[in-house]
């Protein structure tokens, strides 16, 4: 299974084969933990039904029991306790005074502006280090944009539940001309983004970018690198590798650990199989996932003709791409005992990025592309771990990224309708969020 490349390798052989056992346990099994029958979660997530039936109610008693069940039922069943993926901050922000729509920051208003119902709002995720800042400077290019959702002035997060959501951004853009929303926060688990109901989604086009992980790593190890020596010091192990420094005060919930994951499903703690289900099952409902390989097709193809965006170098498809200049890999003089160790940290992300991918390649399929660039069947874990530990990996048929085994990939369709029904059922409350322009 594993060939060894002619360099000399400094990673010992038995880190080697301590990874590769790992990962030969998981990823070649098709990872059968993880993506079990939906008949194997009737059981294992039957919380997640009888949590939908009090979803509405504010708090849980603190014997676990909702204030609404049945009074036969014993004072110490726990069977109602939320489960551990929905909870989060109990604590509820007071609502700002004046609470209106106040101009941001980053804001310019269309020269002429005449709100046509035929076009669509972009409602854009933005993962921090995943190409949402170019892909908001795309848009402020054609129209009114947000950089980000600024909550104390009204631009979005006003409420949990996805209509009162949905009508405050059709009306932000109908009365001020915000056609981009980007929400830069860590998504509480219960918060409905994207939403669920047609009736929410009228009008709205919902985007995201996925880069590969380590790629995102290595972009934040520029940005911070060069501020905060103690991050980072080329070429020495550093505190940037371990969890005191990632889960510090200092840094928050944007910890670089596994934050595609995270903030898709509102993990504060251990990520665990429900988190990534939940973040896959957030994919699934987004109209345009972007993989960052297939960027220039989506924005060109699809982004571009939703609006008619036509003739600047943001939408010009026949615009030959200089090629950029490749920065030097800030890891390369890094000891691969490090880079293993934290690749191994990333699994979590490496798998939604695989996901991410090869949903990327199907929605533009079904947007109408006809030449779609190929997507790398190679699992990016192993890719990735291939790159900086010089093993070459055989990847067998049945575990490649790609559109026959996308079933393989998928989270279990029965847990994702259950969080679908959580998702609709929340009540008109302002959220509790973490993160930029966020109430916190």
């Amino acid at each position: 299974m594993v060939a060894s490349n002619n360099k000399t390798s400094s990673l010992s052989k038995l880190t080697i084969i301590t990874l590769l056992a790992f990962h030969l346990g998981t990823q070649f099994n098709l990872l059968g933990f993880l993506f079990r029958p939906d008949s194997a979660l009737d059981s294992d997530h039957d919380d997640v039904k009888r949590d939908v039936d009090c979803i509405d109610c504010p708090e849980l008693t603190t014997q676990g029991v909702s204030p609404s069940s049945s009074s036969s039922r014993n004072a110490n069943d726990t069977s109602l306790t939320t489960p551990s993926y929905l909870q989060w901050s109990t604590k509820r922000p007071d609502i700002p005074r004046n609470w209106s729509y106040v101009t941001p920051k980053y804001y310019r208003e269309p020269a002429s502006f005449s709100p046509d119902s035929n076009q669509k709002i972009i409602v854009h995720y933005h993962l921090q280090n995943n190409a949402g800042t170019s892909f908001y400077q795309l848009a402020h290019n054609f129209t009114a944009a947000t950089r980000a959702c600024w909550q104390s002035a009204k631009h979005c997060l006003v409420s949990y539940n996805q209509d009162v959501e949905a009508d405050n951004i059709r009306n932000n853009y109908f009365q001020y001309g915000t056609q981009y929303v980007s929400y830069e926060t860590m998504l509480p688990p219960r918060f409905p983004l994207p939403f669920v109901s047609e009736s929410a989604r009228e009008g709205l086009f919902f985007t995201t970018i996925m880069r590969n992980p380590m790629n995102r790593l290595i972009t934040w190890l520029r940005k911070f690198g060069s501020v905060d020596k103690t991050i980072y010091e080329p070429g020495e192990p550093s505190t940037f590798f371990w969890n005191d420094y990632l889960e510090g005060a200092a840094r928050g919930i944007y910890k670089r650990e596994n934050l595609n994951v995270r903030w898709l499903s509102g993990a504060l703690d251990a990520i665990t199989e429900d988190h990534l289900n939940i973040a896959k099952c957030r994919l699934q409902l987004f109209d345009l996932v972007i993989a960052d390989t297939l960027y220039d097709t989506a924005v060109n193809e699809v982004v571009c003709p939703l609006n008619n965006w036509r003739g600047r170098r943001f939408c010009n498809p026949n615009q030959s791409n200089e090629p950029k200049h490749k920065k030097q890999d800030p890891l390369n003089a890094t000891d691969s005992h490090f880079i293993g160790a934290w690749i191994e940290r990333l699994r979590p992300s490496f798998e939604l990025y695989d996901y991410a991918r090869i949903l990327s390649y199907a929605q533009l399929k079904a947007h109408g592309v006809k030449d779609v660039p190929p997507v790398s069947e190679i699992p990016s874990y192993i890719a990735t771990l291939s790159k900086y530990t010089n093993i070459t990996l055989k990847v067998p048929e049945e575990s490649r990224v790609n559109l026959t085994n996308i079933y393989k990939l998928h989270p279990p369709r029965e847990f994702c309708e259950k969080m679908k029904r959580v998702w609709e059922s929340n009540v008109d409350q302002v959220p509790y969020v973490y993160g930029i322009g966020a109430l916190s």
